[in-house]
């Protein structure tokens, strides 16, 4: 059944949710070139989503994920524990409070992926109280009607736009493209993301965080 309401947040947009923290990937200690391997997964995340995409990148298996997460800086930084509940460390991957994934668990995520990773400090081996989850968004609907939607700018690359979360913007969606999924991008505008109501409103019951500088808006 379609959603009788969707919210979208550019919570990937804002700097402020933006986290100094770099990952640890399996295998790169040996492996011989780790920055290399670090980029390629970061655009493996960022890009590959389910549904034939043409040029796509191979997909990120479960055994790729981080195993650990550390703080890229000795000094200097606020610990993710003082921030949101959710936000955006190295390579733009993002991470949720266990208090988010808790709220996560109950509702419909498709074929998006959790998977608990412990926080270091930057000597990657003092562990940082708290319980954080790693989390990548791997459903992609093309809900997005860009000529209804206003704060909505065409890009060079075809069938891609920008929302300009700066200013007002309104973005009218097709609700049926995303089903019962409560929780998905469009790839075509990638710094949106896009809630059910009933998932909205659970994040607001409890008192998290999971939302821009402008909160959730309505679509």
């Amino acid at each position: 059944m379609a959603h009788k309401k969707v919210w979208d947040s550019c919570f990937l947009k804002k700097t402020s949710n933006v986290a100094y923290v770099s990952f640890h990937l399996p295998g790169s200690d040996e492996h011989p070139d780790p920055l290399g391997l670090s980029v390629e997964f970061s655009n493996r995340y960022n890009y590959v989503l389910p549904g034939s995409i043409p040029g796509a990148a191979q997909d990120i298996d479960a055994g790729e994920f981080p195993d650990y997460m550390y703080l890229t800086y000795e000094t200097g930084e606020e610990l993710p524990s003082k921030r949101n509940d959710a936000f955006i460390g190295a390579g733009r991957l993002i991470v949720v409070s266990g208090a988010m994934y808790d709220i996560l668990q109950g509702f419909n995520l498709g074929a998006t992926r959790l998977q608990q990773i412990s926080l270091r400090q930057h000597n990657q081996r003092t562990p940082v109280e708290g319980r954080w989850y790693y989390l990548h968004i791997r459903e992609n609907r093309n809900c997005l009607i860009a000529e209804e939607s206003t704060g909505v700018e065409a890009t060079r690359s075809a069938d891609r736009w920008r929302v300009n979360s700066e200013a007002k913007y309104h973005l009218t969606v097709e609700p049926t493209a995303a089903a019962d999924l409560d929780l998905w991008y469009d790839s075509r505008a990638r710094s949106v993301l896009f809630f059910s109501e009933r998932l909205k409103e659970a994040v607001e019951r409890a008192g998290l965080s999971f939302k821009s500088g402008n909160d959730f808006r309505a679509c």
